[in-house]
């Protein structure tokens, strides 16, 4: 049956940009147009590179970048609130107090 399924179109790295800056700023509260319009161009940067990405170490390196990024664009309270928010698409949040993405996670079962 998921077979007979049409594929869905895979959005450009502008719309995923657009899409990870609108969840950050909603889930963040952030209402200054400035650092909406830093956060959309640090993921849209981040989702070219991505898109480079052939490995798991080096799509790590590139999260924990962004990650550097943002903590550098938001305050402190807001950073904090981000590195509470459980990552999507599956993979575990990092543990508390840390500013990178483990390397060791591994996705759930399906």
């Amino acid at each position: 049956m998921a077979q007979d399924m049409p594929a869905t179109p895979r959005r450009t790295a502008e719309e995923r940009a657009m899409k990870q800056t609108e969840m950050l700023v909603r889930d963040l509260g952030i209402r200054d147009s400035l650092t909406r319009d830093t956060i959309y161009r640090v993921h849209l940067r981040y989702t070219r590179s991505r898109e480079k990405v052939t490995t798991r170490s080096e799509a790590i390196e590139c999260m924990n970048r962004l990650l550097a990024e943002l903590k550098g664009i938001l305050t402190k309270s807001q950073y904090e609130r981000l590195q509470a928010i459980p990552l999507r698409h599956g993979a575990r949040a990092p543990h508390a107090g840390r500013d990178t993405v483990s390397q060791t996670a591994t996705p759930p079962a399906p």
